[in-house]
């Protein structure tokens, strides 16, 4: 659906390396790691999506019930963990930042795909459904929660971790992306616990 999602996903890379999906939907992203050699694991919350991913990915990854917001794994455990379309849904999003860098290794890398606030799409929607716009991101008109980020704002809610942030998305002109891309990618490593704990004394 996304060509740019193979390689900004860095699916080929971790192999070996013990890879963690939060929200892993119906294993469509899963799989890929664990084709690649990673020791994959995914975490989703409903109910057919953990049929279909475990029906999906069979002996190749584990997929396990669990919030985001509670990851039910030991302190550094993960050499990297991945996540698409997930976080602009959770109304706590620190508290999963925070579980990131919780079950993160020494030197672990974390790479978040949210939906950026300005690009083609947003302002699409905007210009044709008015005040109404947000109701028409899913496929469900049901409303939902849905957080809409900058690069400032994503930076902010990541610190002290250092992000490497890059748009994508943008089929009429691919070449535009960067400028009127729909997802964001973030991409970062997990801070040193000095620096967390730097980082919520400011805050408090």
């Amino acid at each position: 659906m996304y060509p740019w999602l193979y390689d900004a996903a860095e699916f080929r890379n971790h192999a070996g390396e013990r890879v963690l999906e939060i929200g892993c939907g119906t294993g469509s992203d899963l799989l890929q790691f664990a084709k690649h050699g990673a020791v994959a694991v995914g975490i989703d919350i409903t109910p057919e999506h953990l049929r279909l991913a475990r029906e999906r990915v069979g002996q190749l990854a584990e997929v396990r019930e669990a919030e985001a917001t509670a990851l039910p794994f030991p302190n550094e455990s993960f050499d990297y963990v991945y996540s698409h379309g997930v976080l602009h849904h959770i109304e706590a999003p620190r508290r999963v930042v925070d579980e990131i860098f919780r079950v993160l290794k020494p030197g672990g890398r974390f790479n978040i795909h949210v939906y950026a606030r300005w690009s083609y799409f947003t302002l699409s929607r905007i210009l044709k459904h008015g005040r109404n716009w947000r109701l028409w991101f899913e496929n469900s008109r049901d409303p939902v929660h849905i957080d809409f980020y900058t690069k400032r704002n994503l930076r902010r809610l990541f610190s002290p971790a250092q992000l490497q942030i890059e748009k994508y998305e943008f089929r009429r002109a691919p070449f535009l992306a960067s400028m009127f891309g729909f997802f964001l990618v973030a991409k970062g490593t997990r801070p040193v616990r000095g620096d967390e704990a730097g980082a919520d004394q400011t805050t408090q």
